[in-house]
């Protein structure tokens, strides 16, 4: 759900209308920067690896260039550059087929490498090179994944193998076979998924009971890897459970309500919709207790709600009236669920010379219960919109936002019936209505907003190209945003009146093979160049009012 948030903040009486030339500098210094490479080879073999992902990561800074990746070459060979000086740490990735280990680069000879315990290395004034690292032979873990008779296979089964140290994942063959592989000394919780197809229960190896299986993964049985691969981890998987029933109107003949969402959420979840009769089925789920959540389609004028074992209709639009469902047969039954119908509210957003606007995000903001709180829609290309269904009785506000329409430099606000805008920046001024039918009309004009622009450069007078621009409140709330042009021009608006700070940040960039350029954030600060505050206290609080 959207939630648009209301933008007022204090007026000013000395404010212009928008403020323009809010012009500064971002300081932005060059450095020179080094490179960490090397040779990745297999220690069983000393062949060269490729493919291996290599990562570094500073231990000693954050920000720009302490960080980045690569891919080894055919001849295993590794270089990541654009590393500002510091300590790094280097994690190699093998691709899955080679059945390697997965680890950092360690200080001990000869295979320079470690599961857990990264060594740094360390960059000060020059590029480090020969840091070669030697990958293990992973271990494996494999077997077969049968249904309860121990027999017949279940292809396609997601399997996932979550270790201390290492992990994997892979689907059963066509003969119901896996293995997990790469994997290093440790201990591993072995996860069995659900395939559609074959519609088996999701759970765990478990060695406490016969199957070798437990739905639940609360109970499991961890896979211990030592010095050797494991096999043999073969669990009996029973059919997954159903969940069947219908969804009809209140009417006093029960209408089928067709193509609604059917959604049961407990310790597994899964969903179907409603055929031509009213009828779902929910396969694929665990024995245990769920809550079933309805939904209608779009433009159906059914209610969001849940499953209420005694309310009337069986129907209840409070999340925490749900009833819960609990299942262990193949097939569970529940009573018919008879949602209510509520109301739609429809207007148009438009400018206040009418013209109409797309893509404004309308939200209505109150009422009660749980199932649809505060619903939300965009306009179309003619301004229309069209909320709901929400529920009879409830009182709401009703909110527009054109910050991703074709005009954003109109105002965010409320709906007033005060013609010929029905506007207001206010919620607290804004119109409550109470919807006991279709809500139409509800109509509104969005004014102007008060704009700020200028130019935002960095330090030896280039402009800041694509850079990010905010306003702020004076306590750092954002209200808009914009990025700069190629010219390092930018416009915030739509901003209501109010005072506003104004912050920046560029993209730190590459400048040639060993020099990079780090670019500052900060504020806007009026005074003498290059206006610019590195802290939001020392900023120039800027007062507009459209």
């Amino acid at each position: 759900m959207l939630v648009v948030a209301s933008l007022l903040v204090g007026a000013s009486p000395a404010a212009a209308a928008s403020a323009t030339g809010v012009n500064f500098t971002l300081p932005a210094v060059t450095k020179t920067s080094y490179s960490i490479s090397g040779i990745v080879r297999a220690n069983a073999t000393s062949a060269a690896v490729a493919g291996v992902s290599v990562s570094a990561t500073s231990t000693s800074g954050s920000g720009s260039f302490t960080s980045g990746s690569t891919t080894t070459s055919a001849s295993g060979y590794y270089s990541i550059s654009h590393l500002l000086p510091g300590s790094y740490t280097l994690r190699f990735d093998p691709p899955r087929a080679t059945n390697l280990q997965h680890g950092y680069r360690n200080a001990t000879g000869p295979m320079y490498f470690s599961v857990t315990t990264p060594v740094s290395v360390a960059i000060t004034t020059a590029s480090r090179t020969g840091i070669n690292v030697r990958l293990p032979s992973g271990y494996k873990i494999s077997g077969k994944v049968t249904r309860s008779n121990g027999t017949t296979a279940i292809p396609n089964v997601y399997v996932d193998g979550a270790g201390t140290t290492a992990s994997d994942s892979t689907t059963t063959d066509s003969a119901g076979n896996y293995t997990l592989m790469g994997l290093s000394p440790g201990s591993y919780e072995v996860v069995f998924g659900h395939d559609p197809a074959s519609d088996n229960q999701t759970g765990c190896w478990y060695t406490a009971v016969a199957a070798k299986f437990s739905a639940s993964c609360a109970s499991h049985t961890n896979v211990v890897i030592s010095s050797a691969n494991v096999t043999g981890i073969s669990p009996k998987i029973w059919s997954a459970l159903k969940i069947t029933g219908y969804v009809k109107t209140q009417a006093a003949v029960p209408v089928p309500i067709v193509g609604a969402w059917v959604y049961a959420y407990g310790n597994s979840s899964e969903s179907a919709f409603t055929d031509a009769t009213g009828k779902y089925t929910i396969t694929g789920l665990n024995p245990g207790s769920y809550k079933i959540e309805v939904d209608g389609s779009s433009g159906m004028r059914v209610l969001d709600g849940y499953y209420n074992v005694t309310a009337p209709y069986h129907w209840t639009k409070l999340t925490a009236s749900a009833s819960s469902v609990v299942i262990s047969t193949p097939v569970t039954t529940i009573a018919t669920i008879r949602p209510s119908t509520g109301y739609f509210i429809k207007g148009k957003i438009t400018n206040t010379s009418g013209t109409a606007l797309d893509f404004v995000v309308v939200e209505t903001v109150g009422g009660s219960g749980t199932a649809d709180e505060n619903p939300v829609a965009f306009t179309d290309a003619s301004g229309n919109y069209t909320i709901g269904p929400v529920p009879p009785g409830g009182t709401y506000k009703i909110q527009a936002n054109p910050l991703f329409s074709s005009d954003p430099s109109l105002l965010a606000g409320w709906y007033l019936n005060s013609p010929p805008n029905n506007f207001t920046a206010a919620s607290s001024s804004a119109l409550a209505i109470l919807v006991n039918a279709d809500k139409t009309g509800i109509n509104m004009r969005l004014p102007k907003g008060a704009s700020i622009s200028g130019i935002v450069k960095i330090t030896g007078g280039s402009a800041c190209n694509d850079c990010s621009v905010l306003a702020v409140t004076l306590t750092g709330s954002e209200v808009a945003f914009t990025s700069t042009s190629s010219s390092g021009a930018y416009k915030l608006q739509g901003l209501p009146a109010g005072s506003y700070k104004v912050e920046a940040w560029g993209n730190s960039a590459v400048i040639d093979a060993t020099h990079v350029r780090i670019v500052a954030n900060g504020f806007y600060k009026s005074g003498a160049a290059p206006n610019f505050s590195a802290t939001i206290a020392g900023a120039t609080a800027i007062a507009v009012s459209p």
